[in-house]
């Protein structure tokens, strides 16, 4: 006999919170109360969503969150039920629980950089939030295609050969292999120039801007930041007391004139040169070579965040704004959350010859350095010629999948999604008519898809609200079934009616 769930989630449509969280929330509370025992027997996912009133889909997003926590188990056809071992010490009831008198709240002295994290929590927290794979969430890679088994025979191998390495602390520019790996891969493939000497080994793209705006940037300075553009960033370098300037972009990418004529000087300039975050663009050779004429003129840095120009699918990756570069200008940013995955946190910055060594200081400060062995994996893991057959086959694939989505939002969303091709990247820009994106995006939420608007990315306003439509990590049925899920949104959002 399996369990009515109705009376213990309460579901407010108004709420920010997805339907599916909400679920998620209610039953995972129930459990650690103790309401609902081990091995309760749940309802199915249709039943369950027949008596909330919502789509199977936000059940099945809830169970499945569910079940990767170890809050629920069981098999296909054999029922699904509340875990038989818990940890205990999640476990709580009521009756347990002490009853703490409450506190005046006091008042903390936070310095600059805490009361910046204290004003804009709730903005940080959502920019920087875990990463749910559900179509079509952005940035995602497709984690089942990526060769463990390789990855796991090299970490093997270095687990029992290189122990002594590995217990000792390392470089704080990082472990040389890697560096060299690194170096000679980006000057092949990419066109930087540099030598691993210059190559500074993170925690991923947000430690290097980290590292730039705790080196380069004093409180106050002015930082031009295309716009609109990756929040991430803008939230790193916003919190080391930089004057964040937005600068729209065009079809050419990031306009310098404009950035002139409306902000005058700055200390540091952002960019996104060969596939612009969010809206895709290439900034054109004559911005390039202007923005470097400008930068040495006026002695401004450059960072080039190049997030995810492996994934080329017409000819090969554009050179990077940093190969052109001649008077030592730019630092260039890449990481490998995109191309390898993003639990690996590794990433680099390439540095002027002359800031390798405050760069490394700067390292050593922050963290000391980055794990050794995952460094040592994956330096041979490069170095073998794995990377760029990983990457290869992930050209295929998500060019692939890119070609499924055009079609299925030709065949499903024509008249009211415009949506074009793309050389490149991880995502594409669905253009809604006549709907906001960001009502699109809210309505999305609650049937357990995940669709950023691109307002979100926008410090002015947009002549046009965009959906960014991210397709890497999902197959084809689930990319038909988004597809599917979103026609229901707009159905619901707009005056238009769908098959």
């Amino acid at each position: 006999m399996t369990t009515d769930l109705s009376p213990f989630i309460p579901l407010d449509t108004a709420s920010h919170s997805p339907l599916y969280r909400q679920i998620y929330d209610s039953i995972r509370r129930s459990i650690l109360n103790g309401e609902f025992a081990s091995r309760t027997r749940l309802p199915a996912t249709r039943q369950l969503a027949e008596q909330l009133g919502v789509s199977r889909m936000t059940v099945v997003n809830a169970y499945d969150q569910l079940f990767a926590e170890g809050y629920l188990e069981g098999k296909a056809g054999s029922g699904t039920f509340v875990a038989s071992r818990l940890p205990e010490e999640y476990l709580h009831t009521p009756k347990a629980e002490k009853v703490t008198p409450k506190r005046p709240a006091r008042s903390i002295d936070l310095s600059g950089y805490g009361r910046h994290l204290r004003d804009n929590l709730s903005v940080i927290q959502q920019n920087h939030a875990p990463t749910i794979v559900v179509p079509f969430q952005h940035g995602a890679i497709a984690i089942d295609e990526f060769p463990f088994d390789i990855w796991s025979k090299i970490a093997q191998r270095h687990l029992k050969y290189s122990i002594r390495d590995l217990s000792l602390y390392g470089d704080p520019a990082g472990y040389l292999p890697l560096r060299r790996a690194i170096a000679q891969h980006l000057r092949s493939s990419r066109g930087v120039v540099c030598d691993e000497g210059q190559v500074i080994i993170t925690a991923g793209t947000q430690q290097a801007v980290f590292l730039i705006s705790r080196v380069l940037l004093s409180s106050g300075d002015s930082v031009w930041f295309e716009d609109p553009g990756h929040t991430s960033a803008s939230d790193i370098l916003y919190a080391a007391g930089a004057k964040i300037e937005y600068v729209p972009v065009d079809e050419e990418g990031f306009d310098l004139n404009g950035a002139i004529k409306s902000a005058g000087k700055a200390k540091l300039v952002y960019v996104t040169p060969s596939r612009q975050f969010p809206l895709g663009m290439t900034m054109s050779l004559q911005r390039r070579l202007n923005l470097l004429e400008w930068a040495s003129e006026n002695d401004a840095w450059i960072i080039e965040d190049d997030y995810d120009s492996e994934f080329r699918y017409s000819g090969r990756p554009l050179p990077a704004l940093q190969g052109l570069d001649r008077h030592s200008r730019v630092l260039y940013v890449g990481t490998f959350s995109k191309t390898v995955f993003p639990g690996l946190r590794l990433g680099c910055v390439v540095v002027p010859p002359d800031l390798v060594d405050l760069f490394a200081a700067a390292r050593a400060l922050t963290d000391l350095h980055s794990p050794v062995t995952d460094q040592m994996i994956l330096a041979e893991f490069i170095a073998d010629g794995h990377f760029e057959r990983h990457v290869r086959r992930m050209r295929t694939l998500y060019r692939e999948r890119q070609s499924i989505l055009i079609s299925e939002v030709e065949k499903r969303l024509a008249g009211f999604l415009d949506i074009e091709k793309s050389d490149a990247g991880m995502h594409l820009i669905g253009w809604p008519k006549g709907v906001s994106d960001v009502t699109i995006s809210a309505k999305a939420a609650e049937l357990g898809i995940r669709i950023a608007p691109v307002s979100r990315y926008a410090a002015n306003k947009l002549e046009r609200g965009g959906l960014m439509l991210g397709y890497t990590a999902f197959d084809e049925r689930q990319i038909k079934e988004g597809v599917k899920t979103l026609a229901k949104v707009v159905a619901g959002a707009s005056h238009f009616t769908f098959d």
